[in-house]
């Protein structure tokens, strides 16, 4: 059956999603609500070598194969060049190294001399480091422009700069969406507005709890190519994209940054940080920032998605990394609203449901 489907929220997750559905042949209308947006200020990395637990692990590199059908429809601009990291102790690359390969997660141990021939330009290769052939970074930047454009191919329609100020429900049942420009009515509403789905969510009383997670993300001017592959390093993650630009997230340790404040201007994170990277490669001397972005990532509590239906006619998906899980994460929930979910498909949400943060 053919159905009326607002998605709220023009990010990664949202744009993605609304390519699903779609496809599928249903009635799609994406109001991009103009407010933060995590995904075109992302580092990009697609990878499934970060991970909590099994389960979590399992769901990104699933990923990572929903990126690769993903591609057939979207020509968006990613590389496939792997990833180096040694942003950890010997003991713990170790202890990684023997866990990806029980889980047949694509992973080497590459050492100092083989790390010189892969990134020449480093001033000091580590004594070794882990190798993840399979992951790649996607141009975050424009990233959504591409599934918009495959979705509108398909029939979706899109809004942009509407403000929503909540859902609109009638005995129990979501109806639409209320925005400042008039009500808007659907037979399911989902909502991906990030950092923005808390306040949404609240207005029909469903908690969705967020932590705070902001940071900035540098670029520099473009440079020659000095980089081949992405970087995880003890200064931090670094990455050239196919415009010279590097980038680099501020925090080191980016995807398991917990800090819940900024404490630095942009200027100063920005000129420490390119400090870093002009002593982890030679030629980049006189390299410097153009431009730091500040994100607003959406972290749930516990670290762990959120994707489920919170009323009826009402549906959640907040997560980070959404470069990481955007495909895989609207596959899922484009076969979840329409009752098309398999078994294996049930098991991969079963443990990032909203209901589990009921009775806490």
């Amino acid at each position: 059956m053919v159905q009326s489907i607002i998605v709220v929220g023009a990010g990664i997750i949202g744009a993605a999603t609304a390519l699903q559905l779609a496809k599928a042949g249903h009635a799609v209308t994406v109001v991009q609500a103009g407010g933060a947006d995590a995904t075109s200020a992302s580092f990009g990395w697609i990878n499934a070598s970060f991970f909590l637990n099994e389960d979590h692990h399992l769901l990104r590199a699933e990923g990572i194969a929903a990126w690769h059908r993903v591609l057939q429809d979207v020509p968006a601009p990613v590389d496939w060049q792997g990833c180096l990291c040694w942003d950890m102790s010997p003991d713990v690359m170790q202890a990684t190294y023997t866990q990806l390969r029980a889980f047949d997660y694509p992973v080497e141990i590459r050492t100092k001399e083989q790390i010189r021939v892969l990134e020449p330009a480093l001033c000091n290769a580590p004594d070794q480091a882990l190798f993840f052939p399979t992951e790649g970074a996607a141009s975050s930047a424009d990233l959504t422009r591409h599934f918009l454009r495959a979705a509108q191919a398909r029939g979706a329609k899109l809004i942009r700069n509407l403000f929503v100020l909540g859902l609109k429900s009638r005995n129990g049942r979501v109806m639409g969406i209320e925005t400042s420009q008039g009500d808007l009515d659907a037979d399911q509403v989902v909502i991906v507005a990030g950092t923005g789905t808390t306040a949404i969510a609240r207005t029909i009383d469903c908690e969705i709890p967020l932590v705070p997670r902001p940071a900035y993300i540098l670029r520099t001017s473009p440079q020659k190519k000095v980089l081949h592959h992405i970087l995880a390093t003890p200064h931090g993650e670094i990455r050239q994209e196919p415009s010279g630009q590097i980038l680099m997230p501020v925090a080191v340790g980016h995807q398991g940054d917990t800090a819940e404040e900024l404490t630095q201007t942009p200027t100063a994170a920005a000129d420490d940080t390119i400090a870093r990277l002009r002593n982890v490669f030679g030629g980049l001397e006189n390299a410097d920032w153009t431009e730091v972005t500040r994100a607003e990532r959406p972290m749930p509590q516990d670290g762990l998605p959120i994707v489920g239906p919170i009323a009826d006619g009402a549906y959640v998906a907040v997560l980070h990394s959404g470069i990481t899980l955007g495909p895989i994460i609207a596959e899922l929930v484009a076969k979840d609203i329409t009752g098309q979910l398999d078994n294996t498909d049930a098991a991969m949400l079963a443990p990032y449901r909203p209901d589990r943060f009921a009775d806490k």
